[in-house]
């Protein structure tokens, strides 16, 4: 059965990420002090992690058996949010969801929702930019004064169409083109 490289070699904890050293050594810091934040903006360019990144934080926090702060990806936890089937971690593209009523629909509406066995309810926006001027700020009340409970993790390949108030509120990594060298 044929599968594409990207899925094939996807990092599965932090160990596994290449070519972002300083991104995976704050975040794993953050973990080990719990100083975490409630939002995250992720941004590089394509295929260079910032998804898979996003997945393994968002493993590692809400992980029942970590291992030096790395996800176990055994556990029930684990394995949920690597099979995209977990209700404390959903992932939305934010392609197709550019409309304010859908980011009420999909984030919204279920915020003040404690998670359902996990630590954290996390968000992965994906392609945030795609956002329309009204969904960011409907999103914005809510990374301002976030329930304890709530992480956004928010990946984009262009970071100057996120406005400034989003940006502003958010813990900011940037993603480096990964060399050929570091993959083969």
């Amino acid at each position: 059965m044929y599968e594409n490289f990207a899925t094939k070699y996807r990092p599965q904890t932090f160990e596994d990420v290449k070519g972002q050293d300083a991104v995976i050594k704050t975040l794993t810091n953050s973990l080990k002090m719990k100083r975490v934040a409630h939002a995250y903006l992720l941004f590089g360019p394509r295929g260079c992690g910032k998804t898979s990144v996003a997945r393994i934080f968002a493993k590692a926090i809400n992980c029942h058996k970590p291992q030096n702060f790395q996800p176990c990806n055994k556990c029930a936890s684990c394995i949920e949010i690597g099979e995209s089937k977990s209700l404390d971690v959903l992932e939305i593209d934010a392609a197709s969801h550019t409309k304010v009523d859908q980011i009420k629909d999909a984030i919204l509406e279920s915020i003040d929702i404690t998670p359902s066995r996990d630590k954290y309810k996390i968000y992965i926006l994906d392609e945030v930019h795609m956002l329309s001027k009204h969904s960011f700020n409907a999103l914005l009340k809510t990374i301002e004064e976030p329930p304890e409970h709530i992480i956004f993790m928010m990946a984009t390949t262009e970071q100057a169409k996120v406005p400034s108030t989003i940006i502003s509120r958010s813990q900011s990594f940037r993603f480096k083109l990964i060399n050929k060298e570091i993959i083969s």
